[in-house]
């Protein structure tokens, strides 16, 4: 199982938050799709999940690269902000760099509103924002689940109580 959020904002309790639903669900990787990637330090250690982050338009500075492909039970992951891609717009650059890297899923932040769907055979995933969301959503993270090669994903509510755990 793979977490994924974006866009904290340095707020620690939406990162906690976050990182308790992952707990919740035995998340054992975290993808940080940036703004701001040092919210997450230390949370790998507490909860010993891996976490990997690209850096977002906030991000100043930051040692994480812009964009990154992960491989994940043999599905490539495509991380990135989105901010250089337009993803406020369109997703068709970024769909064009998940196919030029090869990748079954294609992960962006920046919007701070979620977006779970398929779009020509790739999985199109945004967690919308753990603490400033936008466009009537709520604080979200979203969990996507590898099995025999096929992705599921979900965005879930950091302010709903924790689901049942029969993902």
């Amino acid at each position: 199982m793979i977490g994924v959020l974006s866009d904290t904002h340095r707020n620690r309790r939406a990162v906690e938050k976050a990182f308790q639903l992952f707990q919740h669900f035995q998340v054992t990787t975290v993808f940080c799709l940036g703004d701001l990637c040092s919210d997450v330090a230390d949370f790998d250690i507490e909860y010993d999940m891996a976490v990997y982050c690209v850096a977002g338009n906030m991000d100043y500075s930051s040692p994480y690269p812009a964009q990154a492909v992960h491989e994940v039970d043999g599905i490539r992951f495509l991380l990135t902000h989105g901010h250089t891609l337009d993803v406020r717009y369109t997703h068709q650059n970024l769909l064009e760099e998940a196919k030029a890297s090869q990748c079954q899923a294609a992960l962006y932040g920046h919007t701070h509103v979620p977006f779970n769907s398929m779009e020509n055979g790739i999985l199109v995933l945004n967690p919308g924002s753990a603490s400033e969301p936008r466009g009537h959503s709520r604080p979200a993270a979203a969990m996507i689940e590898t099995r025999r090669g096929e992705l599921t994903a979900q965005v879930y509510w950091l302010d709903d109580p924790l689901p049942p755990n029969n993902v």
